[in-house]
């Protein structure tokens, strides 16, 4: 009955279920139709105003006074201002049109084609002029043209251009406007609606020529005749290898471009497909949980009479316990040997992790603590917090005379031992405190003491010591070092106390090991420390970095000298040093210079050989050589390379733009570096500065001109940039002759 029940439920939800999905697969459909006509219009509207802003700016540059004037005369007259005067207004034209992607202007009577991006050259193929040239005596004044233009330099790409006639309406036009708008613009602008997953959006002009399109290369077959019949349809169905699309297609009303959507109907299907999969979950969950409901009640049902026949059965305990209350029963006791086997394991490890507790005290992690939280936790690891502490650190050599007992491999091993042989020794002399693993191949312990009794054990502690190292060295056949620090009956400075013990460990290297170092009393905590030259090392860098050598030797000489400050205390020499060794390996890294170039193909750790060396000569010496000569020479070959690509960059726009009036402001800005730096650097490289090396340019120019042409010495002049006058004297300082004399020597040869 209840079965019957929980199926009749469902059916209702199973009609909801499917109703739902079919009308929200009509409803999704009919909002995408909807959202793509508005994304196409705003596709369209963007792309129409963008075209029209250009055009209209391109229309008022050529209608502007600068071409409205009589340029046949201004070139006459000025044929240098008048090259100069076009490149200007292209470059204020494409400033203010980020859209586009080049303008180039097309003077015919000397083949030139000025560009801002690609400089001034000349067109040298007769086809290409020829083609130029008719373009030019077409009637129209300007127009769009699809797909890449031929014969202009950087105008394979695909996209739109503009060309136009300038002057605009001029009865003798003296060259074209090409305003080029790369397919990149038109794609960023549909990529920005794109929502669904192998969806393709096309774009087409009013010939049906493909302008550009996202999702696809080509215009599927038989779309545009499917467009053009349904064309009073807002949507329709489209099957293209295989997949169904949904189709909406515009037509802009500023140029009759067409915009066509595709968006496959599996992906519109999607959020329909997502409320049957809820609905067949909801169903499915009704049905796990009605069965579970069923199950649970007949069980309840029938357990009564299970009892009841349990104890006619004259109470066999048996068949009784087999109910939930004899399995509760039962699991209880499995749970209680549970626990108090996990009772024991935890006495077990109650030294291992009071150990660690222990550590973690030392190294500081409970210094933002509470005075009551670090109280609970001393009680909770039975530590007690009233009591006077100190630390010693016991260190080991491998490396010790006679026979070698044990290997790399068995470390672990000896710091068992030593831990071991600590806690043994603790208990034989009644003192109280806890062996540590500091899991660097160091063992430390930490004693703590009556206050009161402080003054008199003080002299145990080293003798306890001392014992600790004999014992373990005998034992080991191993030399052993034992850090002592000072000691404190505050809690919260157990970790200096602990890295005190450790710099005394550490000083074995200066004053040797094997014995028992105290740490240095009658000195604060602050008297450890020193401060680190950082100046020194950021100064240092940048030498590096600049391929300065005699700097850096420099600020070696230096940071040497600031040791001075930490001459007691050489652990810190040692670290500063590879403070030092870090900063000049990340320059070296961010120079790109290979670390084989540094220290060779050999595997030798640079921060164990700095641990070698006993003095900062020696360390000053081995830093010049394995990294300053070689980061140097790196920095300068570097350095020489892209030096002499910026030149020939230079000297390739000045070869090819003579003509103009070039200045060094100008050039510096094409190669990013400042016109005194560029200034510098073309005197070293070419013996010559700027100004000589352009003068010599143009002067080898007009010698060519006047030995192969018949032009004027005043329109060799405007040829290589001069005004007469200024022509005339140059070219007298350099050739030793006027350029008429030299027209008439070359003559008379």
């Amino acid at each position: 009955m209840m079965t019957l029940s929980l199926f009749a439920a469902i059916i209702p939800v199973l009609i909801v279920g499917i109703g739902s999905y079919l009308y929200s697969a009509s409803a999704v459909q009919s909002e995408v139709n909807q959202s793509n006509v508005r994304i196409l219009n705003n596709v369209s509207s963007t792309i129409d105003s963008t075209l029209d802003r250009i055009q209209n700016n391109a229309i008022q540059m050529l209608l502007g006074n600068f071409f409205s004037s009589d340029l046949i005369e201004l070139k006459k007259t000025n044929y240098a201002g008048f090259y100069s005067r076009i490149s200007t207004e292209l470059s204020a034209l494409m400033n203010g049109n980020k859209e586009v992607g080049d303008v180039a202007m097309y003077v015919p009577d000397e083949g030139y084609l000025i560009s801002p991006i690609y400089g001034g050259r000349r067109i040298e193929g007769i086809a290409e002029r020829e083609a130029l040239l008719k373009e030019l005596t077409t009637e129209e004044q300007l127009k769009w043209v699809i797909g890449p233009y031929p014969f202009l330099p950087g105008y394979d790409v695909k996209g739109v251009t503009l060309i136009a006639k300038a002057p605009l309406l001029g009865k003798q036009p003296i060259g074209l406007l090409f305003i080029r708008i790369d397919e990149a613009l038109f794609q960023n602008i549909m990529n920005r609606f794109v929502s669904y997953k192998g969806e393709q959006m096309f774009i087409l002009d009013d010939k049906g020529e493909l302008v550009t399109s996202v999702g696809s290369d080509a215009v599927p077959q038989g779309l545009l005749d499917l467009v053009a019949q349904k064309r009073s349809e807002p949507r329709f169905q489209f099957s293209f290898h295989g997949t169904d699309y949904m189709v909406t297609p515009i037509t802009s009303s500023y140029n009759k471009w067409q915009y066509i959507n595709m968006v496959p109907t599996e992906q519109l299907n999607a959020k329909s497909n997502g409320i049957k999969l809820i609905t067949l979950v909801i169903v499915l969950i009704c049905l796990m949980f009605g069965g579970f409901i069923t199950l649970w009640g007949t069980r309840r049902v029938y357990r009564p009479i299970q009892n009841l026949v349990a104890y006619v059965k004259d109470g066999q305990t048996d068949e009784v316990e087999t109910d939930e209350v004899g399995f509760v029963h039962k699991r209880w006791a499995e749970l209680s040997n549970t626990a108090n086997d996990m009772q024991q394991q935890l006495s077990d490890q109650l030294p291992l992790i009071r150990e660690i507790f222990a550590l973690q005290l030392l190294q500081g992690r409970f210094l933002y603590y509470s005075e009551d939280q670090l109280a609970a936790m001393l009680r909770r690891y039975n530590v007690p917090a009233d009591k006077e502490s100190s630390v010693i650190v016991i260190a080991f050599d491998l490396q010790s005379e006679g026979k070698v007992r044990f290997q790399e491999n068995d470390r672990e091993l000896i710091v068992f031992a030593v831990k071991n042989i600590a806690s043994e020794l603790l208990q034989s002399h009644e003192l109280e405190g806890i062996g540590i693993n500091l899991l660097n191949d160091q063992v430390a312990v930490w004693l703590y003491r009556d206050p009161l009794r402080a003054e008199d054990d003080e002299s145990d502690i080293k003798q306890f010591a001392e014992r600790l190292r004999l014992l373990v060295s005998d034992y080991l056949h191993l030399q052993v070092t034992i850090g002592l620090s000072g000691k404190s009956e505050h809690i919260g400075e157990l970790p200096e106390l602990y890295e005190e013990a450790l710099l005394a460990v550490r000083s074995r290297i200066i004053v040797g090991g094997n014995q028992v170092i105290s740490h240095t009393s009658g000195k604060s905590h602050s008297d450890m420390h020193y401060r680190y030259p950082l100046e020194i090392e950021t100064h240092f860098e940048n030498s590096l970095q600049l391929g300065d050598r005699d700097e850096a030797v420099r600020m070696m000489d230096e940071f040497a000298k600031s040791m001075g400050a930490a001459i007691q205390k050489p652990e810190l020499i040692q670290m500063s040093y590879y403070r030092l060794l870090t900063a000049a390996i990340r320059t070296a890294y961010m120079l790109g210079l290979d670390t084989a170039q540094l220290f060779g193909e050999s595997n030798e750790d640079p921060y164990l050989h700095i641990r070698n060396i006993h003095t900062t000569y020696e360390l000053n010496a081995w830093f010049k050589e394995q990294l300053v000569e070689p980061i140097v020479a790196y920095v300068h070959g570097k350095q020489h390379q892209e030096h002499e690509q910026l030149i020939a960059k230079v000297v390739r726009y000045m070869e090819e733009n003579y003509h103009f009036d070039l200045s060094l402001d100008q050039c510096a800005q094409i190669c990013g570096l400042s016109p005194q730096y560029l200034s510098k650097l073309f005197k070293k490289k070419k013996d010559l500065s700027f100004i000589e090396y352009l003068t010599k340019v143009r002067i080898e120019k007009s010698i060519e001109l006047l030995r192969t042409t018949d032009l004027s010495v005043s329109d060799v002049a405007e040829r290589v940039g001069y005004q007469m006058k200024n022509f005339i004297r140059v070219f007298k300082k350099h050739v030793g002759v006027t350029p008429g004399q030299y027209r008439g020597l070359d003559e008379g040869n």
